[in-house]
This record gives C-alpha cells, sequence and structure tokens, in this order.
C-alpha cells in the first residue's frame, strides 16, 4: 500500500513510516483491502476488536477467509461490489463486544476501485450506555406513572421512614393513642392518615383538629359541643362538638401543643371517661373515638415549665413516632417530587417534567420547611415554567443560592485560612455568576443579592462576568 501525506502549515511532509505510525497508533481498527479483496494492510486495533488472528488475513484474501465464518458478507466486501459506503454492526464477531464496520472505496483514474478502507469501532460501551439510559428512562417513566400518585401507600425510600410506616401499620390495629412529633411540614397528617385508613376504623369518620387555628374562646364549644341557648349567638338545635363527630372512628388533634392549659383537663377527663358533655349541658355522652395527636413542640420541655400538663403528656404519649426532617431522608426527595409534580398536572391540566439538573439540586436542598416547602416549590415552578420541563431558571431564588455557596474547604489554603477580602469575592463572584445565568437585568440581580444597580455592575465588571461565564 502506498501512503501520500500533503504539505502540512510549516511546509514539512510526513514520510511513509511517520504515516504508517500514525496509522497503527489509531484507536480505531483500520482494514484495507485492493479490488480483489486482498488484504493489503491491517493495524494492530483491528486485531485486538475484532479478535481475528493476523495470521488469518494478512496476505490472504479477505473473500475466501469469509467463507469459513458464520457471516454472510463483510462490509469491505460489500462497499467494493457496490462501490458505495457501507456499515454494518456486529454483535457476536468477537465475545461480550458490539462493533461497528465503515467501508469506504476508494477509486483510480478510470473510476474503477482500487481500494477499500474498512474503519472498526468498537462500540459496545456506548451501546452500554445507551442501554443504562434506557433504563434510567424506564425508571423515570415508572416513577412518573406509579410514584407519582398512582401508587398504594405513602412514599418511603428513606429507611427510618420505612420503620416509621411499618411502626404505623403495626399500631394501626389496635385501639392505642399515638402521639407523632417532628418539625412543622414533614407529613404528620400524613402518617395519622395512614395509621387510621389501616385499622378497624376505617370507614368510620377521621376528624381532624387543628388546636392552633381554632380562636382559643371558642374552643371549648368546637371541642364538646353545645345544647341550644348554652350562650349568646349559639344556634337553637344546638351544635354535636368535634370529639363527638369522630364517635366510632378517629379523631386527630394537630399541634396539640397549641391546646390552651384548661382545656387540657377536660380533654383528659374526656379521654379518661370516654365521655363529653356539652357546654350548657348536665348529662354527658358517651363517645367511642381512637385519639392520634401530633405536635412539632416539645412536650416534655413545656411539662417542666409547666405549659402543658404532665397526666395529659402520659395519656398521649403512649407509642411516639417522631418524623424525620426532609434533609435527613434525601431518598424521598425525588419520588416526592414527582409525586407533587403529578398531581399539579392533573390540577392546571399540564404535563410538564423535571430535569435532571433541577432534581440534583433540589435533593441537596436543606428544605427548612421540609415537605409542606416542597411541595410548594414544585407547584410554583410548575405555573411559572414556559416549556416542557422544569429548568433552573423557575427555581426560587433561595434554593438556587445555596447550591452555589462554596464549601469550607475552598477557604484553606495549604498555608491556612485565605485573607477574607479573597473569601468574599470568592462568592461574591460565584453568586454574581449564578444570578446572571439566571435573571435577566442587573436590577433584578440587585433586588435579589441586596445590593444596588451601580454595585452590581460595578463587580460584573470587576470579576470579568457575562452570562456565558
Amino acid at each position: 500500500m502506498t501512503l501520500v501525506s500533503n504539505p502540512c502549515k510549516h511546509n514539512d511532509k510526513l514520510s511513509y513510516a511517520e504515516m504508517e505510525d500514525i496509522i497503527k497508533q489509531s484507536y480505531d481498527g483500520i482494514l484495507v483491502i485492493d479490488r480483489n479483496a486482498d488484504v493489503t494492510f491491517a493495524n494492530d486495533a483491528y486485531f485486538r476488536i475484532t479478535g481475528i488472528r493476523k495470521s488469518d488475513i494478512i496476505g490472504q484474501n479477505f473473500r475466501e477467509f469469509m467463507k469459513d465464518t458464520p457471516y454472510k458478507k463483510a462490509a469491505c466486501q460489500e462497499a467494493l461490489e457496490t462501490k458505495k459506503q457501507t456499515t454494518q454492526t456486529h454483535y457476536n464477531l468477537a465475545p461480550g463486544k458490539v462493533i461497528m464496520v465503515t467501508s469506504k472505496p476508494i477509486f483510480d483514474a478510470q473510476g474503477q476501485v482500487r481500494l477499500v478502507v474498512s474503519n472498526c469501532r468498537d462500540m459496545s460501551e456506548l451501546v452500554c450506555l445507551r442501554e443504562q439510559l434506557e433504563r434510567a428512562q424506564e425508571i423515570e417513566e415508572q416513577y412518573y406513572k406509579n410514584m407519582a400518585g398512582e401508587i398504594a401507600g405513602p412514599i418511603a425510600m428513606n429507611s427510618k421512614m420505612k420503620a416509621i410506616f411499618a411502626a404505623s401499620s403495626k399500631v394501626s390495629s389496635v385501639d392505642i393513642t399515638v402521639l407523632i412529633t417532628g418539625e412543622s411540614g414533614v407529613g404528620k397528617d400524613v402518617v395519622a392518615h395512614y395509621i387510621h385508613n389501616n385499622s378497624p376504623r376505617k370507614e368510620a369518620p377521621f376528624v381532624t383538629v387543628n388546636c392552633g387555628a381554632i380562636p382559643e374562646n371558642l374552643l371549648e364549644s368546637e371541642f364538646f359541643g353545645y345544647v341550644g341557648g348554652a350562650f349568646t349567638g349559639a344556634a337553637k338545635s344546638g351544635k354535636k362538638g368535634l370529639i363527638e363527630a369522630a364517635d366510632g372512628g378517629t379523631l386527630f388533634l394537630d399541634e396539640i401543643g397549641d391546646l390552651p392549659f384548661g382545656l387540657q383537663v377536660k380533654l383528659l377527663r374526656a379521654l379518661d371517661t370516654s365521655e363529653i358533655t356539652r357546654v350548657g349541658d348536665n348529662s354527658p355522652t358517651p363517645v367511642n373515638i381512637r385519639l392520634l395527636a401530633a405536635t412539632n413542640q416539645d412536650l416534655e420541655q413545656m411539662v417542666k415549665e409547666h405549659r402543658f400538663r404532665e397526666d395529659l403528656y402520659y395519656r398521649l404519649n403512649v407509642i411516639n413516632l417522631k418524623i424525620p426532617s426532609l434533609r435527613e431522608r434525601q431518598e424521598d426527595i425525588r419520588p416526592l417530587c414527582l409525586f407533587f409534580l403529578h398531581k399539579c398536572n392533573q390540577r392546571y391540566g399540564q404535563n410538564k417534567r423535571i430535569s435532571p439538573d433541577v432534581l440534583i439540586v433540589l435533593q441537596r436542598y436543606s428544605w427548612p420547611g421540609n415537605i409542606r416547602q416542597l411541595k410548594h416549590v414544585i407547584e410554583r415552578m410548575v405555573v411559572l415554567s414556559n416549556g416542557e420541563y422544569l429548568e433552573l431558571s423557575t427555581l426560587p431564588a433561595d434554593i438556587g443560592l445555596e447550591e452555589v455557596l462554596i464549601s469550607t474547604s475552598e477557604f484553606i489554603s495549604g498555608d491556612g485560612l485565605i485573607p477574607i477580602p479573597e473569601a468574599v469575592e470568592k462568592v461574591e463572584k460565584q453568586i454574581l455568576s449564578y444570578a446572571l445565568k439566571h435573571y435577566s437585568s442587573s436590577r433584578q440581580i440587585a433586588k435579589v443579592t441586596g445590593i444596588d444597580q451601580t454595585t452590581v455592575l460595578r463587580k460584573i465588571k470587576k470579576y470579568g462576568l457575562d452570562r456565558n461565564s
């Protein structure tokens, strides 16, 4: 085979030996046959990729070689015969490999095929990546189809949450009082509903009372009900209280820590006697309820401070289920995002999806407002986004900015801490770089970062930033 080199920029010419070395060093396999299908050249990569032995084809006719293989016709043969570029993919030419061969004819001055050059590439890694992508897409589809609102039961990928729902399942079958604790927004009401829905009382009422939402002067009448004419403005027919409304079912007292001290005595008496007395009435009414309570406060500390009755505390704290915060259960963030997205899509007639980079940001965020905050963020993004996917640009500024704050390690050099002015510049540069990508004007950036517009423009110029930096 003759190798011809062209002049390069410096008017130097590559020698035959140099050209041969270049071809030999190619990571892709190269095979050359002449017009008779005789093999005139093959580099080492060709034998490495295909598993064919040198002695089988070097100096041999490739057409004859193919007769002893299970393959009908190689790409180089087809290119030789059709005089056209040909590509073939082989899935079993070499064990465990997917090999793509592209053969292209080279013509002489008379338009006849002089040589056929075949380029051989191992596609196994790319095929593997494609299969992984397809599996990831299948998993995403399953999330959207199953986890996004169509599965039975709560979302709990985290081991702590699995333990919570396992315990909830056990206690649901008996009428034992359960105190559900945890930060605001962690889903205490979800656990309460789960216990009720798996209990023998599931067909009976589930009555929720937010002890912090009812005015104190109305609490007693709301809790216990009243008879007609019991007080000014009372309905003539009287009214059934919330406890009585839960008769036969479950009473869920949310934010129990906000219950006034005086009313705690009457609640304890009702729980102990299974009777309530309406305001203005002298005769008690029997009630049969299952009690669940929830709070984000430290009731034990409140007992020590005489702000919560000790006897009521021990009456409630028979089984204590402490719900972890969302930052402690990052495995649940992704399915929760898809669950809320599905609900929002249904509510607003949309078909939005979440881009992978947004999911990464949401999984890393600390979520001080827990699941309630996550739900509202997803709803906000669905409403404000324009495209098919929820993108980084639709994230609330506080969530996005948390991701650009640099770690403590970046403030440490080999000799110790870096100077504070340098550290401040690092933070400023990262925040402004992020803001440039997510806000359309310097006025918006000034509003989000809390500095005036002139300072924003000056610092952007100082750090040499632009929207592509």
